[in-house]
């Protein structure tokens, strides 16, 4: 499911007029993710089609919007699982090793 599709349902938005409002919350979530070093971009910019990053990302959505006026309840969570991700070296980008240099 695309994932504007699958926060306006989360929503309950059935309409169109909010899209680019929710996309600029979409992408300023995804970014976040990429901040702490979570890779929620394929190479083709594309936002990665995985479970966590799509939750991540509707939770920052939720929280950017104030959701059912429980805005900062969704950003701590959205916190709590970004910082999990960021932890976890399945989301991680490859780290540079440059420990094995001999300069």
């Amino acid at each position: 499911m695309e994932l504007l599709k699958q926060i306006k349902k989360s929503q309950r938005i059935t309409h169109d007029s909010l899209d680019d409002i929710l996309m600029t919350d979409i992408n300023a979530g995804a970014d976040e993710l990429v901040r702490v070093g979570v890779m929620s971009y394929d190479i083709h910019g594309n936002i990665i089609d995985n479970p966590l990053i799509r939750k991540a990302i509707e939770l920052y959505v939720k929280g950017m919007e104030d959701f059912e006026e429980k805005g900062s309840m969704y950003m701590a969570s959205f916190e709590k699982l970004r910082d999990a991700m960021a932890l976890s070296g399945e989301y991680c980008a490859q780290r540079i090793d440059n420990s094995s240099d001999n300069n």
